[in-house]
């Protein structure tokens, strides 16, 4: 696998992260953004893919991977303050947002209550709509993650699990309050306050978060699109990269025409 990509440490008012970073930086700009209970590490070979287009950013979100942060999160509007003091110091006015998972949902209100920072969206099976009661969401997940075994990769499987384990051990208090943030806030009627070019991409087989997850999605903000990936589940863009990435830049292509 080719990591032609450089970990930088970024410090910040409230906390200090790190992020990787590719590509050049007169090319468009991708802020890529992690899902919640783990960090960037899994999606290397995505983001260095991507950085062939673009100039990447992924930095991790504050309470995982290597973030320092000195509270647990306590809600959507959390992150996203946290994603704009990132941009600020980075001196970057507007980006394309791609989130998968919990990161779908930060880009989500990012889009909606910072308009003019974001160019367009790209939501991957993305949480945002109630989960449910966590024992059924548990048991759901039970189910998708062993399902997709015969499709895993070495290397990515290995650095998500590593990144799931160290976080519950390090960060356990952040992992109960994003756990209770997936379980339980609503985005629905944020929705329609997305106003930027949007595509909403999902694994047909996804169980941890509900295939009518993406249409509401796609039904809730206006004029976006919908790509329904057939036998795929939540975790796909691990070991599909090449696929993710020819998705996210025919739609950003044709967002810059």
């Amino acid at each position: 696998m080719r990591h032609q990509l450089q970990e930088k440490q970024i410090k910040l008012e409230n906390y200090q992260t790190v992020y990787l970073e590719g590509g050049v930086t007169h090319l468009e700009t991708i802020l890529f953004l992690h899902g919640w209970t783990i960090a960037t590490a899994p999606y290397q070979e995505t983001l260095y893919l991507l950085s062939q287009h673009y100039y990447v950013i992924a930095p991790e979100l504050p309470g995982f991977g290597k973030t320092t942060f000195p509270t647990s999160v306590p809600d959507y509007n959390g992150y996203v303050e946290c994603i704009i003091s990132f941009l600020t110091a980075l001196k970057l006015k507007k980006v394309h947002v791609v989130g998968h998972s919990g990161g779908g949902a930060v880009g989500v209100v990012l889009a909606a209550t910072f308009p003019t920072v974001v160019k367009s969206l790209v939501l991957i099976d993305s949480t945002g709509i109630p989960l449910g009661f966590l024992p059924k969401v548990a048991l759901r997940r039970l189910i998708d993650f062993p399902a997709q075994i015969g499709r895993f990769k070495f290397k990515p499987t290995v650095l998500f699990m590593k990144a799931l384990i160290s976080n519950w051990i390090f960060k356990t208090r952040n992992m109960f309050q994003a756990s209770w943030i997936a379980l339980n806030k609503d985005l629905r009627p944020l929705l329609p306050q997305v106003q930027c070019p949007t595509l909403v991409v999902w694994g047909d087989r996804d169980l941890f978060v509900s295939v009518k997850c993406a249409y509401e999605f796609s039904q809730g903000i206006p004029h976006s699109q919908l790509i329904m990936l057939k036998d795929e589940y939540h975790e796909w863009i691990f070991y599909h990269e090449e696929k993710c990435v020819n998705i996210i830049t025919n739609f950003v292509s044709k967002v810059e025409l």
